[in-house]
C-alpha cells in the first residue's frame, strides 16, 4: 500500500478501493447507487483508516445556512446568562464559515406561560436545532416532545433533566446536531 497523506481524503479512499470518488461519497452519506461489493470495499477501507469526514469541508461544500434557536431566561446585563450569550456569540464568530445564525428568545423564569409562549415561537421558526435552558420538567417535556416530533435536535444549556435527555436524532439530522454541538 502506498504511503497515505496525514489527512485522508475521499480521493485517497477511492484509489484504495478502486472505485470513483462519487462512489465513496455515496457510501459515506448512505446513498443508493452503489453495488454491494463496492460498498463493502469502501466500508472496509473506511474502517481500517478510522476515517472521519471533515466537518469543515462538508459544511463549506454544501453552502447550507443553519439557523438555530436559543431559549434563555430573561436576565439583566452582567448576570450569569450574559456570559452564556457571550459564549454563543464567540462560537458564532469562530464557526462563521458554517453560515450559522442563532436567534435568542427569552422567557420569564417566574412565569411558566412565558416559557410556553417562547417555545411555541421557536417551534414556529422551525430551526435546524435548539439550545434550551430548561424550566419545570412538565413544560420542558412538552417543548422537547414537539421538537422530537419535528425531527429538530436540541441540547440543554446549564441544566439537565435526567428523564428528558438531550436529543440527537437520525442520520438526516446528524450534521445539524454536529453543528449545534460545535456552536455551543
Amino acid at each position: 500500500m502506498n504511503k497515505l497523506p496525514d489527512r485522508i481524503r475521499i480521493k485517497d479512499i477511492a484509489r484504495l478501493a478502486d472505485v470513483s470518488v462519487g462512489t465513496v461519497d455515496r457510501v459515506i452519506h448512505g446513498r443508493s447507487g452503489v453495488s454491494e461489493s463496492s460498498r463493502k470495499r469502501v466500508e472496509e477501507i473506511l474502517k481500517q483508516l478510522d476515517y472521519q469526514p471533515n466537518m469543515y469541508a462538508s459544511a463549506l461544500a454544501s453552502n447550507k445556512k443553519y439557523s438555530f434557536a436559543c431559549l434563555l431566561p430573561q436576565h439583566l446585563e452582567g448576570e450569569y446568562w450574559t456570559d452564556v450569550e457571550k459564549g454563543i456569540s464567540k462560537a458564532l464568530s469562530t464557526y462563521s464559515d458554517f453560515n450559522t445564525t442563532v436567534k435568542t428568545t427569552y422567557y420569564d423564569p417566574y412565569d411558566y406561560q412565558s416559557f410556553v409562549n417562547a417555545s411555541d415561537a421557536i417551534i414556529a421558526q422551525h430551526p435546524d436545532g435548539v439550545m434550551v435552558a430548561p424550566t419545570v420538567r412538565e413544560y420542558t417535556r412538552i417543548f422537547t416532545g414537539q421538537l422530537t416530533e419535528l425531527d429538530i435536535p436540541y441540547i440543554y444549556i446549564d441544566s439537565n433533566i435526567k428523564d428528558i435527555p438531550h436529543w440527537l436524532s437520525s442520520d438526516k439530522t446528524h450534521a445539524k446536531a454536529d453543528t449545534l454541538l460545535h456552536a455551543c
